[in-house]
This record gives structure tokens, C-alpha cells and sequence, in this order.
């Protein structure tokens, strides 16, 4: 996988793109010289803790020492399957800020909070404590992605306007620096709707998940992004 996408992955202008592989890839691509020229390589997850005896765990200070620039925080499946709630991702928002590491912060609601009609408090309540600290963070060096739970894997995707909606209500809930963040949307992304998603004018990007597998998808999702 590594090797592929160093010899297929084209590079956008006007794209950034950015790649977590699982923990025991990232040295490999980190030091693949064509990647570093226009990609950003980053961790699916950090623990916590800065350090203690967590076995199996890996920190943002040993995801940074192994030169990532970013990590991805709250993933839907990491708030189900492992059930991290909102005090745990915090955590994981200090410790990679801490560490120098651009938090990418996950947020989104279940199935069943979007027909009660409780999705945009379900997300407002996530990003509680980013909230809190957007004065002291700069807005380049954050993240926010609005995944809802109910898209992830399913190939389900939010309909741009739904997506579009709750993107704008992350901006006006966050504030005047809501306004400066870049705010992607994750659920279900590939080739064909990522067009139409983008064009949306609150939705800056895509943490794209299982169409990221084959490179010639993700490829073509970037130079969607980038205009072409």
C-alpha cells in the first residue's frame, strides 16, 4: 500500500493532502521523498496519556518523535466501537496539542439522533471543550471533521445539503474563529458525489475512508477537490 501510493499518488495543486496509515506504516511513508513534497502524513489515533504504562497504546509525542504532522481525534469508530466519550477525546486534544500535533477533532451523530432530531445538539455538545479553547489555538494548526456515524462505511452519504447545513451550524456554534476553521466532511466520500459535496460553500474537504483504499479513487477525489 505504501509502495503504491508513493508511485501513484498524483500530486494537486491547490489540494492539500493528507494520509494516516495504521501506527507501523507511518515511517514508511513519512520518509518517502515524492510524498513529503505535497503530502502531510498523520496517525488514525493517539492515546490520552502523554505517558505511562498504557500497553499497546501509542502517544501524540511518539506519533510527533516519528515526524507526523497531524492526528485524527474522535473518529466515529473510536466513540463506538471503543467507546471514547467526549472527556477521552478532550484529553486526546490537549495531548496533541501539547505535542505540536494539528488535531484533526471528529464529530457526528448516530442514526437515531438525526430522526429525534438531537444531531446538531449531539455535535454541539462533542465540540464542548474545542470551544473552549479556540482563543488560544490557532485555526491552521485545527481541524474539524464532520463525520456522521450513520454515513461511515455504509456508503450512505449525507446529502450535500444536509452536510452543508450541519457544517455551517459547526461554524456559527464555534464563533467568530469557527469562520477561519477548516471544517471537512467524512461519510462515505468517493468519486461520485465528492463533486457535488464540495462545491457546498461551508465544506472545505474530505476525511475519506474506504474509497481512500484504492489509489485511483482517492486520486480522483483530490483532483475533484482541486478543481480539475
Amino acid at each position: 500500500m505504501c509502495e503504491t501510493f508513493s508511485e501513484q499518488l498524483r500530486d494537486v495543486p491547490g489540494t492539500d493532502i493528507w494520509l494516516a496509515p495504521p501506527f507501523i506504516y507511518l515511517p514508511e511513508l513519512i520518509k518517502e521523498e515524492r510524498l513529503q513534497k505535497f503530502a502531510n502524513v498523520g496517525a488514525q489515533n493517539v492515546h490520552e496519556e502523554v505517558r505511562g504504562a498504557f500497553t499497546g497504546e501509542v502517544s501524540a509525542a511518539m506519533v510527533a518523535e516519528a515526524g507526523a504532522k497531524f492526528a485524527i481525534i474522535g473518529h466515529s469508530e473510536r466513540r463506538t466501537i471503543y467507546l471514547e466519550q467526549d472527556t477521552i477525546v478532550d484529553r486526546k486534544l490537549n495531548s496533541c496539542l501539547d505535542a505540536n500535533l494539528i488535531p484533526v477533532f471528529c464529530v457526528g451523530e448516530s442514526i437515531e439522533q438525526r430522526q429525534n432530531g438531537s444531531a446538531e445538539k449531539v455535535v454541539q455538545h462533542q465540540l464542548r471543550a474545542l470551544k473552549g479553547q479556540l482563543e488560544i489555538i490557532q485555526t491552521d494548526k485545527l481541524v474539524v471533521a464532520y463525520e456522521p456515524v450513520w454515513a461511515i462505511g455504509t456508503g450512505i452519504s449525507a446529502s450535500p445539503n444536509d452536510a452543508d447545513e450541519m457544517h455551517g451550524k459547526i461554524r456559527s456554534y464555534l464563533g467568530e474563529e469557527g469562520t477561519k476553521l477548516r471544517i471537512l466532511y467524512g461519510g462515505s466520500v468517493n468519486p461520485t458525489n465528492a463533486k457535488e459535496l464540495i462545491d457546498q460553500p461551508n465544506i472545505d474537504g474530505f476525511l475519506v475512508g474506504g474509497a481512500s483504499l484504492d489509489v485511483n479513487s482517492f486520486n480522483d477525489i483530490c483532483q475533484l477537490v482541486g478543481g480539475e
